[in-house]
């Protein structure tokens, strides 16, 4: 790989979901994923567990899979 070029990461390597993988896990509408991400996010940065900087629309993996018991 060249210097200066960065890997675009595939959904599998990225730490995090965004609204269409969640839509897709649980089979709901992309307004409920964008509302699910919204409410678990602000929980997680109420408890100290994730920086409000953290990007809007997306959720850690680890995270979402622990409150949904996927795995």
């Amino acid at each position: 790989m060249a210097e200066g070029i960065i890997k675009k990461l595939t959904a599998a390597e990225r730490s995090y979901y965004t609204a269409a993988e969640v839509r897709v896990l649980m089979g709901v509408s992309r307004d409920t994923a964008y509302r699910m991400i919204r409410s678990l996010r602000s929980d997680l940065i109420a408890d100290g567990k994730l920086a409000k900087g953290y990007p809007t629309g997306k959720i850690p993996k680890k995270v979402f899979n622990q409150m949904y018991m996927i795995d």
